[in-house]
């Protein structure tokens, strides 16, 4: 960095950059925030595939730029070799960082969890450089027995519990993991996932019902399943109703219904992948997204993003109230509440929504873009990290 630059922030960690997902439109968003607060701000992503790329610095946006370490070389090498290898992720990182000609204001991690918070606590603290880790998520394993076989799971509670008290404090995507650090003494700043790209969709009322679901369900995550199943119920009532599905491949979205495939459904448009921008015209042009989560400890956990995705361009919610999206979603004003995670509350809430007339669907669409512009846009956040970054540094909060 120049010696004349604004104090700057490293955001490292092993997650995939500038593309890369939920992931790295995340740490964008982050970014984004960090620079409106007074930083620069280097993304030092972890998925490079050579050396070559560690010091070039690729510019992002006003005050943002980042480069590529290579942290995942192990990818494709066999499983007992890729988890030895990644017991040593975040040497590269720590190697950049004190290659660094000025150092650092802040450093934070997303993800990487045991292996780079076992090289960046002690580098940290004996340069006496804030350390705040980014919590999103708390991972489960499928099977209460995979706290005890799965290493991945180890790696999870172990950061989690262990290693994650021990930084300087913690960006949380939601009330939950901001009460859980609190009451370990830590500084938090809550910022859920956030966009700069706010802008109505392109939405034409119908008489019919379209809904969509973008994203990935995981394993046990978002219950598309029981959407699926709901939606099928409502078509073959006579109701005009249609799901769009983007993301999961066509086969996946049949074997959720246990179907060999999807054809002839008329009621489901199976999109498979596609580009981010489709995806958001997608959405753009439904009537509601419907996102469905078990109120378990990684829902609460976690926040979706493709929530707040679907408030930015406009796009109403069918959903349950996990995390904090009870702040959001409203009856009626910005979307459809379930009544819990179970298909008849899905399917009461689906008969709900085919009720909503298109111009109050207008009007809800209306008061979902007001709510993205005033707590999902990056700039909400700039205050509480400069205030989170000049507490643990005792240093003054950057000009703007």
């Amino acid at each position: 960095m120049r010696e004349d630059s604004r104090p700057w922030i490293a955001y490292v960690g092993p997650f995939p950059y500038p593309d890369g997902g939920a992931a790295a439109r995340r740490v964008r968003g982050m970014a984004e925030s960090f620079s409106l607060a007074g930083f620069d701000v280097v993304v030092a992503s972890g998925a490079g595939d050579s050396e070559d790329a560690a010091d070039t610095l690729l510019p992002q946006g006003p005050g943002i730029s980042y480069c590529l370490l290579p942290e995942r070389m192990a990818e494709h090498w066999p499983r007992p070799l890729r988890r030895f290898r990644y017991a040593w992720m975040g040497a590269r990182t720590v190697a950049w960082l004190a290659s660094r000609p000025t150092p650092p204001a802040a450093v934070v991690l997303y993800s990487g969890y045991t292996p780079y918070l076992q090289r960046l606590l002690p580098w940290c603290r004996r340069r006496r450089i804030p350390l705040l880790f980014d919590a999103v998520e708390w991972y489960e394993p499928e099977r209460r027995s995979g706290y005890l076989t799965s290493p991945y799971q180890w790696n999870i509670e172990w950061a989690m519990r262990r290693l994650i008290p021990k930084t300087d404090g913690v960006i949380a995507i939601s009330r939950y993991l901001a009460d859980y650090y609190r009451a370990r003494a830590l500084p938090v700043a809550i910022v859920p996932p956030t966009t700069s790209a706010i802008d109505a969709g392109d939405w034409v009322p119908e008489r019919m019902l379209r809904l969509c679901y973008a994203g990935s369900p995981g394993a046990h995550k978002d219950d598309l399943g029981i959407v699926l199943r709901a939606v099928e119920a409502m078509a073959s009532r006579g109701a005009a109703i249609r799901l769009a599905v983007a993301g999961p491949a066509p086969a996946e979205v049949a074997a959720r219904l246990g179907r060999r495939d999807v054809a002839g459904l008329p009621w489901l448009q199976a999109l498979g992948r596609l580009p981010q921008g489709e995806v958001a015209s997608v959405v753009g042009r439904s009537d509601f997204t419907v996102l469905v989560r078990a109120d378990r400890r990684q829902s609460n956990a976690g926040f979706p993003t493709k929530f707040v995705e679907s408030f930015a361009v406009g796009t109403p919610v069918i959903g349950n109230l996990t995390s904090d999206l009870g702040d959001y979603l409203r009856e009626g004003e910005t979307g459809i509440v379930c009544d819990g995670d179970q298909f008849d509350a899905v399917l009461a809430a689906l008969a709900r929504a085919a009720a909503v007339e298109p111009d109050a669907r207008g009007r809800m669409r209306a008061a979902c873009l007001a709510r993205a512009r005033e707590a999902f846009h990056p700039r909400c956040h700039a205050d509480s990290l400069g205030r989170l970054v000049a507490g643990i540094s005792s240093a003054p909060v950057p000009r703007r």
